[in-house]
Order: C-alpha cells, then sequence, then structure tokens
C-alpha cells in the first residue's frame, strides 16, 4: 500500500473522528471495535424497536465542535434545542432552581448563603486560567468561597452522588469547570438549553462511519483487538484473531485501564503512569407513557435515595422517535461497586423504588419498557495537581494512546473528546514515515 496506514482501536467519538480526519488527509485507516455497534458510551440500542441513547448525553448550544462537524455532515437540520428545567430533591421534596427568581428562593439554602452562592458562580465566570485551581483542593477552595453551610448542604451531598463518597482529593477545577460550562447555556429567563441531534449520537457516528468508507477507510466492528505489536521500543501493528497486521501507527482510543490490556509486554512497560481515578455507572432506563418528572436534570441532595441524578430526556428528545418518556435513574459508582455485577433484576427493582421515593404517583401500569445499562469505566477523576501529570499521548514511537483521560479541565463530553481529537491527528500526521506521507 503506497499511503501510509494507521489503525485505530475504538469506535467512539474520539476514535471515529479521528479515522475520519486522517482519511481526509489521504491516510489508509483501519478502525477496530469489540461491540458489534459504533459509537461505544454515546450509541444507541434497540429498546423496543425503538433506538435509543444507552446513556444521557448532555448538548449545549455553545458545543460547536460538534455542532461544526455535524455541519460538515449535512445533519445540522437534525439539531433540536429547547430551554429545559433543572431541579433539586430534598429532605423528601422537589424544588426548582431554574430561573433567576427560583435561585433567590431556594428553600434548601438561607438567604445569606443564597447569595453567597450566587456571588460565587459569578467568580467563576470571571476565572480565566486553571492553573491555580488544579493545585486548590475542591473541599477548601469550596468551603473558603462559599461557605461551610452551602458546602455541608448542597456541594457535599452532590459530591457524594457523584464519585461513590470519595471526593476529598479532587481539585476546584471540577466545579469551575461545570460551572463555567453549563453558564453559557441559560436563555433570557435563565433557563437552560439543551440540545438532541435527532437520533442522537448514534446519527453523527453512523455518518462518520459512511464518510470513512468512502473515502476508502476500512470499519471492522465486532472485532476485538488481541494486542497493539511491539517487541522493540515502538508499535508496530496489530493481533486480530490470533493474526499479525502491520500498520505505519496506532491509535488507541479505550481508557488507561482497557488500553493496558491490549499492550505488547513491551510497550507496556513503556506506557506513561496512570494517576487517573474512574468511574462507572449503573442506569435505569424507563420509558413511561407520561412525563414523570418536570425537569430535565434532577439534583439529588437527598442521600437517602442513593442515586446521582435522575434525567428524563424527553423534555428535550422527541417522545414519538422513542415511543414515550425517557427516564434515566443514574447511579455514578466506583467500578469495585457491587452494583455493577448485582442481577438486573435486582438493580431495576431497587431502582424503581428510589423513582417512586421521589415521584410517588409513578405507577406500574405506566412504565412500558425498562432495561438496565452497565459500565464499569466510564469517566476519569483528575486529582489535585492533575495537569501536570497528563499521561503522554505520545508515549512511544508509531503509538498515540489518546483519550477521556486526556479531558482536562474540561467536563468529559462529546465536545471535550473532540478536542482531544483535534490534538492527535496532526500529531500522527506529523509522525508518519517522510515517504509515505509524500505518497499520500
Amino acid at each position: 500500500m503506497s499511503r501510509p496506514a494507521v489503525a485505530i482501536v475504538g469506535g467512539g467519538v474520539l476514535g471515529m473522528t479521528a479515522a475520519y480526519r486522517l482519511a481526509q488527509a489521504g491516510v489508509h485507516v483501519a478502525l477496530y471495535e469489540r461491540s458489534n455497534d459504533l459509537g461505544g458510551l454515546v450509541g444507541s440500542f434497540d429498546f423496543d424497536g425503538y433506538p435509543v441513547d444507552r446513556f444521557y448525553h448532555v448538548n449545549l448550544p455553545t458545543d460547536d465542535r460538534i455542532l461544526a462537524l455535524a455541519e460538515e455532515l449535512g445533519l445540522s437540520d437534525k439539531w433540536r434545542f429547547r430551554p429545559t428545567k433543572v431541579g433539586f430533591y430534598d429532605d423528601g421534596r422537589l424544588f426548582s432552581m431554574t430561573s433567576p427568581k427560583e435561585f433567590l428562593t431556594f428553600p434548601v439554602l438561607r438567604m445569606q448563603d443564597r447569595l453567597r452562592l450566587g456571588t460565587f458562580v459569578a467568580r467563576c465566570q470571571m476565572i480565566k486560567g486553571y492553573d491555580e485551581l488544579d493545585d486548590a483542593p475542591l473541599l477548601e477552595w469550596l468551603r473558603r468561597l462559599c461557605g461551610r453551610r452551602v458546602v455541608d448542604r448542597l456541594w457535599a451531598p452532590l459530591l457524594d452522588s457523584k464519585f461513590d463518597g470519595r471526593y476529598d482529593d479532587l481539585p476546584a477545577t471540577y466545579i469551575w469547570a461545570r460551572t463555567k460550562r453549563m453558564s453559557k447555556t441559560r436563555d433570557r429567563s435563565g433557563a437552560e438549553v439543551m440540545g438532541w441531534l435527532q437520533g442522537g449520537y448514534q446519527t453523527l457516528i453512523d455518518a462518520l462511519e459512511a464518510r470513512i468508507r468512502a473515502l476508502g477507510g476500512e470499519i471492522h466492528a465486532g472485532s476485538a483487538v488481541d494486542e497493539i505489536a511491539g517487541t522493540g521500543p515502538r508499535a508496530e501493528g496489530l493481533v486480530v484473531d490470533g493474526r499479525f497486521r502491520p500498520f505505519d501507527f496506532v491509535l488507541c482510543t479505550l481508557a488507561p485501564p482497557m488500553a493496558r490490556r491490549v499492550l505488547s509486554p513491551t510497550l507496556r512497560e513503556l506506557a506513561p503512569a496512570d494517576h487517573c481515578r474512574y468511574l462507572g455507572v449503573v442506569c435505569l432506563l424507563l420509558r413511561t407513557s407520561r412525563s414523570v418528572s418536570p425537569y430535565y436534570h434532577l439534583n439529588i441532595t437527598d442521600r437517602r435515595v442513593p442515586l446521582t441524578t435522575v434525567v428524563e430526556t424527553t423534555h428535550v428528545v422527541d417522545p414519538e422517535h422513542v415511543g414515550g418518556h425517557l427516564v434515566y435513574a443514574s447511579k455514578y459508582v466506583d467500578p469495585s461497586h457491587p452494583d455493577l455485577e448485582r442481577p438486573v433484576d435486582e438493580i431495576e427493582a431497587e431502582y424503581r423504588r428510589h423513582l417512586k421515593t421521589i415521584f410517588p404517583d409513578l405507577r406500574d401500569e405506566e412504565v412500558l419498557g425498562a432495561v438496565v445499562q452497565r459500565a464499569r469505566v466510564v469517566e476519569p477523576v483528575h486529582l489535585v495537581g492533575g495537569a501536570s501529570r497528563l499521561p503522554e499521548i505520545f508515549p512511544v514511537p508509531g503509538l498515540s494512546l489518546a483519550s477521556t483521560a486526556h479531558v482536562y479541565p474540561e467536563i468529559v463530553s462529546g465536545q471535550a473528546v473532540s478536542g482531544v481529537s483535534q490534538r492527535v491527528v496532526p500529531g500522527i500526521l506529523e509522525r508518519l514515515p517522510a515517504e509515505r506521507r509524500a505518497a499520500a
């Protein structure tokens, strides 16, 4: 083959976007995905005859990378952006916190604490860089700026639910980045505006697949990579189904814990250290005959309900496209959490009880379908000082290890992962053999 050849391991947003950009640059790409379906965590599945997102995903009007990619792929008319409501479940009650007026009367906090929280949010918008925040422990930073009562009443239970009880070693960048991202989504009424690409991210993935194939690329879904081969200090190709295939370069987009499993012993020794923890997720998805929650996103500060959040995506997603209303009851967990192994029927029964605690008028006959989705590794957790410990993207010749572990200080999203792709593709093109680059 006269053109340079690059293998890509992983068919999520990062792998598919990188494959598309490399193919556009004249590189022959061959993408391998273990699952029979492309898309990874953002992919869809068949839910009683309807294509539905496995997990909920937030798209914002400010996600310029994803919006531009969708436009390039001819999908601009597929977006739907709508104002949404945000709620809190605290002390057995539901509260809306969507408009500025509701913020000022939010009963979970006292007036002086609400004012202090508002000042904190405004201050986050004025902080441009994150260098100092990277070394600042999150809890100390929040107590200093918001006060101990706000931390104990609001931030601590939210962090406890998100990080499965372990959040004392996080940097201040976590809340700063999240606050900066979400504050840009509000309309004039103060409501958050969320978006949905008709058909979900799967529409984007399918369009990328078609373009990659049209450019001569290979897509191998349902093909597990046995090993990223390399006997010396260089990646040489892949072993798939017991057969070696040489490549000029290999891009592995798996999260570091999974990537290490497929590296040859020599490459594993040279791989960068991984300083992240990781979160898994357990999610009960219900399709119901009516809207269950008045909120797109429900924060849970009442820890008697051990869920992280309840998201009813059909406040944005058109219900007719998914056969009803979609309610995701999610719990972020440590990868060792027993809920990742418990029988599905036990998970469903327990999580449905939690939903009925929050929404006591939810009746069994209104549930049209239910499914439990689980993933052991979905999100990296960067610790204090994480910016200086981001893993090297190009650790050895012929190999790139690029994944969600390189999303920092941004919050993991399609927008952020697209940014990693923009960083890695130019580096791969620069590292391809000069004579093969010229042939392309």
